[in-house]
């Protein structure tokens, strides 16, 4: 099963080239899906916690671009318990810009990458999911058309949903919800990223070992 980079967290410290992109950035002062998943009445520590999250993977994330050349990336969240608000408030964490004058440690840094995120809830029965695109992206992959190729594989029996009407082509959103007649949660969770990265194949934006491309590759060694 392919899964999230949780792995290459010392690879975060090999980022000169990135780090200047930062610097470069303005720090993100306002967080208006994390004040969103507020109002829809997640408390502050929950909510916290799935921004948490989503700093600390989005550095990751900025190290493997850096060492592997990576620009679209896929895995599944741990913290936000199939709640698109905080997917939502999740994948803004992964974009901040942070400031440099703050003590704390470097979160988010992933702006430039373009990410389809997951989280699921089993209880429920459902899975949410944000695609995100970058603005110098747009014209190689759109956030709501990447989001309805995931809902509409016919991988392993599907994953179902469609791409929530806000969607835009940098910013989609989705909850696909268990039916027990046409989608299973057990086979839609394992379908999720499979038909995610899949997409990216299919766009040629995603180079592992099935690429046809001699040479190596280190995006093929990074543990997705």
């Amino acid at each position: 099963e392919i899964e999230g980079g949780d792995s290459n967290t010392s690879r975060t410290s090999q980022v000169p080239t990135t780090n200047t992109k930062v610097k470069m950035a303005e720090p993100t002062k306002t967080f208006p899906k994390k004040e969103a998943a507020l109002a829809a009445g997640s408390s502050e520590k929950v909510v916290a916690k799935a921004f948490k999250e989503g700093g600390k993977k989005g550095v990751e994330i900025e190290g493997a671009a850096d060492t592997s050349g990576l620009t679209c990336f896929c895995t599944r969240m741990q913290s936000s318990d199939g709640d698109i608000k905080l997917l939502e408030a999740a994948m803004e964490g992964m974009n901040a810009v942070p400031d440099p004058e703050e003590p704390e440690e470097r979160k988010g840094c992933s702006g430039h990458i373009a990410k389809l995120i997951i989280s699921e809830n089993e209880k429920a029965g459902k899975i949410a999911m944000v695609a995100y695109v970058p603005e110098d992206m747009k014209d190689k992959l759109n956030a709501i058309e990447w989001m309805k190729a995931v809902c509409e594989t016919e991988l392993g029996g599907g994953v179902g949903g469609a791409p929530d009407d806000s969607s835009t082509d940098v910013w989609a959103t989705c909850t696909a919800v268990e039916d027990k007649e046409n989608f299973f949660f057990l086979k839609m969770k394992d379908n999720t990223l499979s038909a995610a990265i899949a997409y990216l194949r299919e766009k040629g934006l995603f180079q592992d070992d099935e690429s046809d491309d001699e040479g190596d590759n280190a995006a093929a060694d990074f543990e997705w």
